[in-house]
Parts: C-alpha cells; structure tokens; sequence
C-alpha cells in the first residue's frame, strides 16, 4: 500500500510541477503583452519632414505607402523575362520582406517598421518612390491593389543599411 501512495505522491508531484509551469507561462505571456503595450503608447512623436540622420529611437517618420508585385503592371516584366523577381539589389522579391525606397535617403538593406504592415527591408527602388515614399512588395496583383495608396503612414528605422 505504501508503495501505491508514494506512486500517486509522486504523480501529484508532477501534475502540481506542471500546473505551476503553465501559469508561470500565462502570467509571463501577460507580461509582454503589457510591455508591448507600453512600448506601442509611449512611440508616438511622429515627423512628417526629418529625414533619417535626425531620428531618435522613440520617434516616427510619416510615409505615403503604394504596393507592387511582380507582375506586369508593376514591374514591365513578364516570367521569363530577365530579372524579373529580382529587386535592384540583386535578391529576390519576398513578400513579407521587401520594400521599395528612396535609396539615396534610406539605402538598400535599411530596416523599417511599417505601422500596421511590419517590418521591411529596402531592397529595392521605384521611378516613383522619392523622399517619403515606400511601395511595400506583395506576392498577388491583387493584394497590391487592394492596399492601394496610404497616406501618413508611421515609420520607424531600426537600423540604417550599408547600400549592398
């Protein structure tokens, strides 16, 4: 008998152990959802004319956003073409990654932070794209166009590129 109640003590041990493991887990999710909050009030210096030499961590740039693909209207390129897919600094287009920009102001490999889009890098350039503006890369002709044109758009730099 006294081994069966050791085996349950042991069990109950464990079942205990993992039930504190899962709330330590919730109350530390909790955490970082309130830090994140934190962090998303507290950015809210925004300036539509500096440019990227002048800003500080806690600071936004407003952009003016378009979006492109791949496609024909976007790039005057089919399949099969030469370079089609491939941004100007020589890697492929990645939705979710990559970003047309002014590279004379944000050169090629300088990270973004898009307010309601993400994070972005400049891997490209655009006959359009000048000062504050920024065409954000989609896979889909049609999710391009459905995200059409935003104005006043929060950006931040997390981290000037080196041009390559």
């Amino acid at each position: 008998m006294a081994a069966v109640d050791i085996e349950n003590t042991i069990e109950a041990r464990e079942v205990k152990n993992t039930t504190i493991k899962q709330d330590l887990n919730v109350v530390k999710l909790a955490e970082d959802e309130r830090v994140e909050r934190k962090v998303a009030k507290s950015e809210t210096k925004v300036d539509e004319h500096k440019d990227s030499s002048s800003i500080g961590d806690d600071e936004w740039i407003l952009f003016e956003l378009t979006a492109y693909s791949n496609h024909y209207a976007s790039t005057q390129k089919n399949p099969g073409d030469k370079m089609y897919g491939i941004t100007y600094s020589g890697r492929p287009t990645v939705e979710g990654r990559t970003v047309a920009a002014d590279i004379n102001r944000y050169p090629i490999g300088t990270v973004l932070y898009i307010d309601g889009v993400g994070e972005r890098v400049v891997d490209d350039t655009g006959g359009a794209i000048k000062k504050n503006r920024l065409d954000v890369y989609f896979k889909s002709e049609q999710d391009a166009l459905n995200f059409g044109r935003k104005k006043n758009v929060k950006v931040k730099i997390i981290k000037m590129g080196d041009g390559k």
